[in-house]
């Protein structure tokens, strides 16, 4: 076995194709595991709604083809060029963003919370999700903003005012989608880029304080937010209703024990409300049990921590800012998800990546982590 490693190892490095091999390992890994733990969640699902049990998969396998492909050309493409085309890039988001609200093309979704969710595409049998695009826009976006503001000699900050604009105008149309959870998830990403700018820590800590009030009033003034926090005070309450989806992932937390339930057709699998998607984790525990659950955790914090010391390493601005600013936006993600599914966050309806149905997710991380293998080139770290 150590031979054949040893002899995979030269391969990989004759091929001319110099990237970091851990990192590119567990991002397969990761897409193979989550393809499997995907179909087990969603056959039952997909044979009650549309006799086909492996319906989901097949949908999910042609995303995860696309993002392969999406992953390679971005793990090639020089990372560079893409400071020129985020201007771009922001203004296409915002005009996707717009897209969703056009009848006839977008795709709207009613909810037991009375309120109709517009976020989708309709590309055919396919929807696009164009929140999940404008996260990808907006690091890229942000990155070279701050890229060509730190470079020069005499900071003017009303240049800042043009990149502010745009970023507002998306956030408030992923507002009014909803999407609240996604648009907490940038805000927390456009923190770290002003963290990583060089803003004190105690400011930022303050402007947090500050901004409590304004969200207590987003989620006071909304009926369904406000609903959600019951439900997320109390799941049993409403266990009947709202809050079935919180209460059957407590359940399959607890039928999965420490090494799962083999049958892979538990209470969960059966009756949680689109497991395949946000609540993905919850089945998968109720599979493979706490166990399963730490190895699949210890493979996300791998990749996460083997990204940090690869971009610690790196001495190009740009690519360092936008390297930090992917792994801010997937790291949360991963938070932001595995803490919702187990109660610690209301739900938000933020996917878990590599894992929960859904091709616009998958595709864009694993256009995000191509972007990340090429900027962590081995030749320009020395790792």
């Amino acid at each position: 076995m150590k031979a054949l490693g040893q002899k995979w190892k030269e391969f990989w490095e004759s091929t001319g194709t110099p990237f970091d091999l851990p990192l590119v390992g567990t991002i397969f890994l990761l897409m193979m595991l989550g393809i499997c733990v995907m179909y087990s969640s969603s056959a039952i699902t997909a044979w009650r709604d549309f006799q086909d049990s492996e319906f989901f998969l097949k949908k999910q396998v042609l995303w995860a083809l696309l993002g392969f492909f999406s992953f390679v050309f971005f793990a090639n493409f020089d990372y560079k060029r893409l400071e020129k085309f985020a201007l771009f890039g922001i203004l296409g988001s915002i005009f996707l963003l717009i897209l969703v609200f056009i009848p006839g093309i977008g795709k709207s979704v009613s909810t037991y919370y009375g309120r109709n969710f517009h976020r989708w595409i309709s590309i055919g049998p396919y929807q696009l999700q164009p929140s999940e695009v404008a996260k990808l826009a907006v690091v890229i976006y942000l990155s070279a903003t701050i890229h060509k503001f730190t470079e020069k000699q005499n900071r003017d900050s009303r240049k800042l005012i043009v990149p502010g604009a745009l970023l507002v105008t998306l956030l408030v149309l992923i507002l009014a989608e909803p999407a609240f959870g996604t648009t907490i998830e940038i805000l927390f990403v456009v923190l770290g880029f002003v963290f990583l700018f060089g803003f004190p820590f105690k400011n930022l800590l303050l402007i947090g304080l500050v901004s409590l009030p304004l969200i207590y009033l987003l989620i006071d003034r909304v009926g369904y937010r406000k609903k959600r926090m019951e439900v997320w005070l109390d799941p049993y309450k409403f266990r009947y209703d709202e809050g079935h989806q919180l209460v059957t992932s407590f359940r399959a937390f607890l039928d999965g024990g420490w090494f799962g339930n083999k049958l892979a057709s538990g209470y969960a699998h059966r009756y949680l409300t689109y497991s395949h998607t946000d609540f993905v984790l919850a089945t998968f525990v109720e599979d493979f049990g706490y166990i399963g659950f730490l190895i699949f955790l210890s493979f996300i914090l791998f990749l996460l921590f083997r990204t940090y010391l690869l971009l610690r390493k790196v001495s190009d601005p740009f690519g360092f800012y936008l390297g930090a600013g992917l792994l801010f936006i997937i790291g949360t993600q991963f938070i932001i998800n595995s803490y919702v599914v187990t109660g610690i966050f209301p739900i938000t309806g933020i996917s878990l990546p590599f894992v929960s149905y859904g091709g616009s997710s998958l595709l864009v991380v694993l256009t995000s982590f191509g972007i990340l293998v090429n900027i962590t080139r081995r030749e320009n770290l020395g790792v």
